[in-house]
């Protein structure tokens, strides 16, 4: 099996598409019933650890140049 730079990106982005949807499934059902949504534990755990979200910025946006550049 061989894995070419557009079925990487694809698995990438459908990767991406999945979590943010489940993130506001999550939070609207979350919201209906009166409680906090998990994307504020998300938003606060990215606030404590910028340097953290930084490289993780930095790793997808290599790998993704990586992948796009001719």
């Amino acid at each position: 099996m061989t894995f070419t730079p557009e079925s990487v990106l694809s698995l990438i982005a459908t990767a991406f598409a999945l979590v943010a949807f489940l993130l506001m499934l999550e939070e609207s059902i979350a919201l209906s019933a009166g409680r906090d949504p998990m994307s504020n534990n998300v938003r606060a755990a990215v606030r404590r650890f910028p340097r953290v979200t930084y490289a993780l910025a930095v790793v997808i946006g290599m790998l993704l140049g990586h992948l796009l550049w001719p």
